[in-house]
């Protein structure tokens, strides 16, 4: 899969992309729920406490693989590429099945689906972007939240 999310980005950004690769788990939703199992639910109390934590290849492995389940679903696209280190958003069901109830198996990759997440602004006239845009984008949304913070702090 990781082949695969590699071409897919290569074909759509102008980005170097480094082999080291880490990953941001994502769930579908980060509340508990009664359509989950109670295990289902447990699993997700480990995914809460490492949210926005870059994990490597074998703990995300060690995460979705349980009891001979994975994941119904998980969509992986890339977040952001430096010279040291490629990280990878990996957005999925929060429900775990076995192998054959998993989507993506016509493509050899299931449950996984390689993407590449799009600039609203991106026609399809050939011209690549940095596949870094998303991460820029909530760096500046941060930034500017945090700014509008200290000016209503200063002017109290």
């Amino acid at each position: 899969m990781l082949n695969q999310l590699d071409d897919l980005t290569r074909q759509l950004c102008f980005n170097e992309l480094a082999t080291n690769y880490k990953f941001i788990l994502e769930p579908s939703d980060r509340k508990t729920s009664d359509h989950l199992t109670a295990t289902e639910n447990d699993y997700l109390k480990i995914w809460n406490r490492l949210e926005n934590q870059q994990l490597s290849f074998d703990k995300v492995v060690d995460l979705f693989y349980k009891n001979g389940n994975t994941p119904k679903w998980a969509d992986c696209s890339i977040y952001y590429s430096t010279r040291d280190v490629t990280v990878v958003k990996i957005f999925f069901s929060r429900q775990f099945r076995d192998e054959k109830e998993t989507y993506y198996l016509d493509r050899g990759t299931g449950p996984f689906k390689a993407s590449v997440t799009l600039p609203f602004d991106y026609s399809e006239n050939g011209k690549k972007f940095d596949v870094n845009w998303k991460k820029n984008l909530d760096d500046r949304k941060r930034k500017s939240f945090w700014t509008k913070i200290k000016q209503v702090i200063k002017s109290d």
